[in-house]
């Protein structure tokens, strides 16, 4: 059965995404990043961050809501970590969500990025990773040639030793394989003090992107509470 995937939530139809194992239906619009090359030492995208901070404190601040999730609801905040719901009951997603502390090199200008771990109970998905790399990637070289042995520029997401590579959409990320989502949660929850996204631009520039990961157990326990009721 191929999975559905609800990164944002929006009323524009799925996408099908590029023919390559796995399959998939993408329930997202398509951010219309361009990678520009910054001039002369030019800031970096600026990153976007909700204001109200403590330990579960509820935001009242919409406007960092990621692209495509203006009807989700704020409702915790971890650390570096936000939590998001949409819709009521069987249909109700939840979110956990934050934007990258460093991103290298910082002279290329993105569109802002977010990692994303979702649970829709409809479906019974509990942990879905995706991210919003913030400008179009290559994709990984079994992608874009199916059975084609890993190359060391693929996009992967990183924790520690670990490396798990990333099938891409435009500018959006998953696994390649929605088996080792549990892993990589249980990663994200115990000891590793961040994660890191490496992507190669499609002009060929590595990229890097890292997350903090002190909060997140706090933010994907209320995300589950959420999406418990």
């Amino acid at each position: 059965m191929v999975r559905v995937h609800s990164l944002i939530v929006l009323t524009a139809a799925a996408l099908v995404a590029a023919a390559s194992p796995p399959a998939r239906l993408l329930g997202l619009g398509v951010a219309q990043a361009q990678e520009v090359e910054a001039q002369d030492g030019a800031a970096p995208a600026r990153r976007v961050r909700v204001a109200a901070r403590g330990r579960g404190r509820r935001s009242e601040q919409s406007a960092v809501t990621p692209p495509g999730m203006q009807q989700a609801v704020p409702v915790a905040i971890f650390g570096d970590w936000n939590v998001f719901v949409n819709g009521e009951g069987r249909t109700r997603i939840c979110y956990a969500i934050a934007q990258p502390q460093t991103r290298t090199p910082k002279t290329l200008k993105r569109d802002s990025a977010y990692l994303f771990v979702t649970v829709r109970k409809a479906e019974n998905v509990a942990n879905e990773v995706a991210v919003m790399l913030g400008f179009p990637p290559k994709p990984a070289a079994a992608q874009a040639k199916p059975g084609a042995a890993a190359a060391p520029g693929d996009p992967s997401l990183n924790l520690g030793t670990s490396r798990y590579g990333l099938v891409v959409k435009d500018g959006n990320a998953w696994l390649q394989n929605p088996a080792e989502e549990s892993r990589v949660v249980a990663d994200m929850s115990g000891r590793a003090p961040k994660l890191v996204v490496k992507a190669t631009s499609m002009r060929g520039n590595p990229t890097s992107d890292d997350y903090a990961l002190g909060g997140f157990a706090d933010a994907m326990k209320r995300a589950r509470e959420e999406c418990s009721k």
